[in-house]
């Protein structure tokens, strides 16, 4: 009777403790629960806020290099107009300054077996510069090349295919240069002196530059051939 009551004494004892045990571990649980759900919170909302500021940085920059893009296009289209305008008046001064004479109406068709070449004639008695008589060279000789490309297409294919080579004469006065221009027309060479308008160096109307061909060089030199280098 004694080891029964004893028995049954130390099994209640430890029911007992179990179940104290299990209950001051859920409770421990529960706190522990408490104490870090704040701490999860807190750093969600820091995470959050971060993301929030970060986000909002980045609109602002954003914003300011949108508006500094803007600034530079801005400023590149005013650059863009005013060197726009630049080259409308230089063009239409350049029309003003080198006037062409009449197209020859009659484009001979010259042989295209032989080599052809461009001479430039060039007036001394203006004492151009080395500069300015280059310039109006170039106009000399897209002037012809206008004219040859309507009228004479194949002539000019010609010209291109030997390098479209161009020597530089000279010739003392205007009076000698308008007889060589009527000789190469009535042969049927084209043939463009260009007029400047006097605003540097020379005065207005004067002829500077004749361009004759591109054609034949047998044909050419029959008009310049005795005209000595520029």
């Amino acid at each position: 009777m004694d080891k029964s009551f004893t028995l049954g004494h130390v099994l209640s004892a430890g029911a007992v403790g179990l179940l104290t045990g299990y209950f001051f571990s859920q409770s421990a649980l529960k706190c522990k629960s408490k104490d870090t759900t704040p701490a999860k919170d807190e750093k969600k909302k820091n995470t959050n806020t971060n993301k929030a500021e970060e986000k909002n940085k980045s609109k602002d920059t954003n914003k300011k290099d949108t508006k500094k893009d803007q600034a530079v296009i801005e400023e590149d289209s005013e650059n863009y107009s005013e060197n726009d305008e630049d080259f409308t008046d230089d063009d239409e001064e350049e029309e003003e300054e080198d006037s062409e004479d009449e197209e020859n109406e009659a484009l001979a068709d010259f042989d295209l077996q032989e080599e052809y070449k461009m001479v430039l004639v060039i007036r001394t008695d203006l004492n151009m510069g080395k500069g300015k008589a280059a310039a109006q060279c170039c106009h000399a000789t897209l002037a012809n090349y206008k004219e040859l490309s309507k009228k004479s297409p194949k002539a000019l294919a010609r010209w291109e295919y030997f390098g479209q080579a161009k020597v530089t004469l000279k010739v003392d006065n205007e009076e000698d240069m308008l007889m060589l221009q009527a000789q190469a027309m009535s042969i049927g060479l084209a043939a463009h002196s260009i007029r400047d308008a006097g605003r540097t160096q020379i005065a207005a109307g004067s002829r500077t530059v004749l361009a004759i061909g591109p054609g034949p060089i047998s044909v050419v030199n029959s008009i310049t051939g005795k005209l000595k280098l520029y």
